[in-house]
């Protein structure tokens, strides 16, 4: 009689949402009162739009890797109200202190606001190692405890980890060797130890907070950023932002007694929009009134302007006249615009006065002396030239709204 085949266990599978750095309480300097007051709204309502998709997908839980408040001076008003959102999620939340709120003695999530409100579907990973989210699937938690960490969290977490038929989900904070290839930083994340850790079949996924923007590290496709929530800077520095990631992670069938990393495994990662800002940065030429034109249509194009802030960087030569006309155009779209501000560091727009600027307000007396002097500088190349002619652009302006 031959003996019996031994039974295949069932894979081990869990879908969850990767996502971190919501910095709640940020604010941004370039935002008047009122849209400041949308934006920080935004921030804490996309807690609601990561509960809702993580009910579209069936996720089971939600992971934040760090940074989960802007810092530990955030108001009591800022906490009770994001406590708030996260009691309706319907699943439980996962929140991993980071460098912005360090799981340190004057840590956020030992203040007696967020403890009296912390509703019972939200779990603080305070605590450096495996928490077991349900049978068969572990968080390995690499939270700051300080502001001022001397090692890398991630690599002290693998140390000791023997295989397992768990899945396990490694989650931490902070920035990696491979995108920081000169620094001396010991905090620095090894990618290649993560690798190696992956291959060995020691964890499944690293869940990386700290980088804005969702990103794929390494060559195993099992180590990301999420990004953050939320836009916080503009898009030349910041892409793929505003965004939270669907994780589906499978430790395969194996055969009873023998270790399941034999068996298959897969990994999905989806990034999705949650985000409902945008910060744009936008160069263009501006040389004649046809460029003023082009650029009125540019920014006119732009949807959901109260929920977006323009940096411009204009290059280029104009006259008085078209300087005129294009900070009256720019007044306009400043009132339509969260925020419509100048890139500093890439604006180099300058004056060239016409002979015929100032002809049509036929300016005399003190005016007119003004006009002539303030011409002849902003003919100059020192300093004082750009001076004259921004205040010969500002003079048009005040004269021609006068008559």
């Amino acid at each position: 009689m031959s003996a019996a085949l031994p039974l295949f266990e069932p894979a081990t599978q869990v879908t969850f949402i990767h996502t971190a750095d919501w910095q709640l309480g940020m604010t941004r300097h370039f935002l008047k009162r009122d849209a400041q007051a949308r934006y920080t709204a935004a921030r804490q309502e996309g807690i609601g739009r990561i509960g809702r998709l993580a009910a579209d997908h069936n996720a089971e839980f939600i992971l934040v890797c760090g940074d989960v408040f802007e810092d530990r001076q955030v108001s009591s008003r800022v906490i009770r109200q994001s406590l708030d959102e996260l009691s309706q999620v319907p699943v439980p939340v996962y929140l991993l202190p980071g460098n912005h709120d360090p799981m340190d003695a004057s840590s956020i999530y030992n203040s007696r606001v967020f403890t009296e409100h912390r509703p019972a579907n939200v779990h603080v990973l305070g605590t450096p190692g495996p928490v077991q989210v349900r049978p068969g699937v572990r968080i390995i938690a690499a939270p700051w405890t300080t502001k001022v960490p001397l090692w890398d969290l991630l690599a002290r977490q693998i140390e000791g980890l023997v295989p397992s038929e768990d899945i396990r989900i490694l989650a931490g904070h902070g920035r990696v060797d491979h995108l920081a290839p000169d620094s001396d930083d010991p905090t620095l994340i090894e990618v290649g130890e993560m690798e190696r850790a992956i291959d060995d079949g020691l964890i499944d996924y690293v869940a990386l907070g700290d980088r804005h923007s969702a990103t794929d590290i390494g060559r195993s496709g099992r180590i990301w950023y999420s990004g953050a929530q939320e836009v916080t800077n503009y898009d030349h520095r910041e892409s793929g932002s505003g965004q939270a990631l669907v994780v589906t992670l499978t430790r395969g069938a194996g055969v009873p007694g023998q270790h399941s990393d034999a068996g298959p495994q897969s990994v999905t990662v989806t990034p999705h929009t949650v985000g409902q800002w945008s910060f744009r940065t936008i160069e263009h030429d501006v040389n004649d009134a046809a460029d003023i034109a082009d650029l009125r249509r540019l920014l006119d194009g732009i949807e959901n302007k109260s929920r977006t802030v323009v940096q411009l960087a204009l290059r280029g030569a104009v006259t008085i006249t078209e300087r005129a006309g294009l900070d009256a155009m720019l007044e306009q779209f400043g009132d339509r615009f969260a925020a419509l501000t100048f890139w500093a560091l890439r604006h180099d727009l300058v004056i060239r006065p016409g002979a015929d600027d100032f002809d049509q307000l036929a300016l005399s007396g003190f005016i007119g002396d003004t006009v002539a002097e303030l011409s002849t500088a902003a003919h100059g190349t020192d300093p004082d030239a750009a001076t004259a002619q921004e205040a010969l652009a500002l003079l048009f302006r005040l004269a021609g709204e006068s008559r």
